[in-house]
């Protein structure tokens, strides 16, 4: 079937892509597999260096020693992206000369470290780049327009495990309020359709986290896709004061723990996460309101830790607080709602709340099948646990 998309011009943003026929609600626009990737650092242990799956155990590639794969069909297949490129790494923007003093000595930097070690390590491949065009054979270009236009792999529950560079998909242009999403399986990055699209209507993705103050996306924004956002949501900054809910001088101690918060997470340090997190949210968090961005934020990694713990009660009830407020940030049908609908389901039916479980996941399918499409292992899941709580129901109203 013909991709139902288009490259064109998009006034006043540059290149862009657009329908070509009319693209139904929850339909596959398109899906493509990377032109080049990589496992996240943190994750290098624990992810399949070729399909990206989560194992306990790898096979750990014996000459670099630090690749590893499922197995031996995984660590010897080369990647392939067959699609028909619509925008060439060529024609990719570095945005050099809207790059910072600091920020380009640091891609300065990186680019002399490439550059010595293609030189030790790869000499022929040193050689077959002088035939490439200029800006796709010097280190300092080619550095920027990988960290301008590549794309972050997430697993099925949005969880950051790696980068990809998709050509065709650095088309789509930002909007705050997008009428696409991507999902990814694997590596294949699938974009789907959030609402019907008409013919020669633009495709749009959100760059950048839903749940962000307008002035914070708007920084991130000029600072890492250098432009400015003039859409109607950030002109109005409508949710801001939903955000910022609450007299300041209450929920200021919640946002300035934050960064000490985010610290002990990335040190998986959850027992003081947790404790630190029950103690704000029970002190200065009793006077703001759950709407607040920051105590959000706080009760969300009071989940994360009390998962991790294996303190159940507790995360279900961080959680359940999480569920209202997301609705009311997430226009469905929107991912991140649904995957945390779905996580909160998981706990419910753990903890045998067998009918707060099947409603929320429930809420979690009209919004994963949209999303994430019917034939992804998520909708899949979540099909399963509607049906095992079905058959629970069923066994406990008969006995």
């Amino acid at each position: 079937m013909a991709p139902k998309l288009e490259r064109f011009v998009s006034p006043g943003k540059g290149n862009g892509l657009r329908a070509t026929a009319r693209i139904k609600r929850g339909e596959l626009v398109y899906s493509c597999e990377p032109l080049a990737c990589c496992v996240s650092n943190k994750l290098s242990r624990e992810v399949c260096h070729h399909c990206f799956t989560r194992r306990e155990t790898l096979l750990r590639c014996s000459q670099c020693k630090t690749a590893r794969y499922c197995n031996i069909t995984c660590q010897l297949s080369p990647s392939q992206n067959s699609s028909e490129e619509l925008y060439t790494l060529e024609e990719h923007e570095s945005h050099l000369s809207s790059v910072s003093e600091q920020k380009k000595q640091g891609l300065s930097q990186l680019a002399s470290m490439l550059e010595l070690y293609l030189q030790q390590e790869a000499p022929d491949l040193v050689r077959e780049m002088t035939s490439l065009p200029p800006s796709c054979r010097e280190p300092l270009s080619l550095i920027a327009k990988v960290t301008c236009n590549c794309f972050t792999i997430s697993d099925g529950e949005l969880q950051e495990i790696g980068v990809g560079l998709y050509p065709s998909l650095s088309l789509l242009n930002h909007d705050c309020r997008p009428n696409c999403v991507m999902v990814f399986k694997g590596t294949k990055l699938q974009l789907r359709a959030v609402r019907d699209i008409n013919p020669e209507e633009e495709l749009t993705i959100s760059y950048i986290e839903t749940l962000s103050l307008t002035e914070d996306g708007q920084k991130q924004l000029e600072d890492q896709y250098h432009f400015t956002c003039r859409c109607q949501r950030c002109d109005s900054q409508d949710k801001d004061g939903l955000m910022l809910s609450g007299g300041e001088s209450t929920w200021r101690p919640l946002k300035e723990a934050l960064p000490r918060l985010e610290g002990l997470k990335a040190e998986s340090n959850w027992q003081t996460l947790l404790e630190s997190c029950s103690r704000l949210l029970s002190t200065v968090g009793c006077d703001v309101p759950e709407e607040n961005l920051y105590k959000l934020r706080v009760t969300d990694m009071a989940l994360d830790a009390s998962v991790h713990l294996g303190h159940w009660e507790e995360a279900v009830g961080y959680g359940e607080k999480t569920l209202p407020v997301y609705r009311q940030y997430y226009p469905d049908p929107h991912p991140v709602h649904g995957v945390q609908l779905m996580r909160v389901g998981k706990l419910q039916h753990y903890l045998v709340h067998i009918e707060d479980a099947l409603e929320t996941f429930k809420q979690a399918y009209q919004i994963i099948k949209v999303t994430h499409g019917d034939d992804h292992p998520m909708t899949t899941d979540l099909l399963m646990k509607m049906e095992e709580c079905r058959t629970e129901m069923d066994q406990h109203s008969s006995s």
